[in-house]
C-alpha cells in the first residue's frame, strides 16, 4: 500500500534545508567579496591633478644640457686698457637648463589636456678647469704669483659671455627640458588616464 514514509520525508526536508542554507551562505560570501572589491577599486581611483604633476616635475635637476667649451681670454693692462698683458687659454664646462620652479601647469579635465609652460633656458653654471690654463704673455711684469686667480676670473667672465651668444647651447637645453618633462609626465598619464594629451610650450 502506497503512502509517505515519515522517516524519508524528514530526511528530504533536512537535505532541502541544508541545500538552501548553503546557497544563502555562498550568495552572502560572493556579494561580500564583490562589494569589497568594488569598494577597493573606488579607493584606488586616482585623478590627475596639478599638485601631483608638480611633485613629479620638480624632482628633476635644473641643468638639462652640458657643453665642453675651449676658449681664450684676453686680459688687458689695468693701467692702460689699450694694452694686452696676456692671453690665457682654458677648458670649461657650461651647464644650461631651465628653472623648474617657474614651470606652470594647467589641467583641463573637459578637453583632456595637460598644458605645461616652461621658461626659457639659460646658463645655469660654469666650471672652468683651473688645471687647463695656459698663458701667452705680452707683458712679463704681469707674470706674478697672483696671476692664476686673476686669469681664472677672466676665463669665467669670457666663457659666460661667449656661451650666452651660443644659441645652440640654449636651444639644446630647451629641447632637453621638453624631453625630460615628457619622460616624467607621460608614464603618469598612461597609468591614470591615457585619454589626456600632454602639451608643452
Amino acid at each position: 500500500m502506497g503512502g509517505l514514509n515519515p522517516i524519508n520525508t524528514s530526511k528530504q526536508k533536512a537535505r532541502l534545508f541544508i541545500i538552501v542554507l548553503a546557497t544563502v551562505l555562498v550568495t552572502v560570501v560572493v556579494t561580500s567579496v564583490l562589494f569589497q572589491k568594488g569598494h577597493e577599486k573606488k579607493e584606488n581611483v586616482q585623478i590627475i591633478t596639478v599638485s601631483t604633476l608638480e611633485k613629479i616635475i620638480k624632482v628633476s635637476e635644473l641643468s638639462t644640457f652640458t657643453a665642453v667649451y675651449n676658449g681664450i681670454a684676453e686680459v688687458k693692462n689695468k693701467n692702460n686698457p689699450d694694452l694686452t698683458d696676456y692671453f690665457v687659454s682654458y677648458e670649461a664646462r657650461v651647464n644650461a637648463g631651465i628653472d623648474f620652479d617657474k614651470i606652470a601647469i594647467t589641467v583641463d579635465d573637459e578637453a583632456k589636456i595637460i598644458k605645461v609652460d616652461i621658461p626659457d633656458a639659460y646658463i645655469t653654471d660654469i666650471n672652468v678647469d683651473i688645471s687647463s690654463l695656459d698663458f701667452i704673455f705680452y707683458n712679463q711684469h704681469a707674470n706674478k704669483s697672483t696671476i692664476t686667480q686673476e686669469a681664472f676670473k677672466a676665463c669665467e667672465a669670457d666663457v659666460q659671455e661667449e656661451s650666452e651668444k651660443e644659441d645652440a647651447i640654449l636651444k639644446l637645453a630647451q629641447q632637453n627640458a621638453v624631453n625630460v618633462i615628457k619622460a616624467l609626465v607621460n608614464p603618469i598619464i598612461e597609468q591614470l588616464d591615457a585619454n589626456y594629451t600632454l602639451v608643452i610650450e
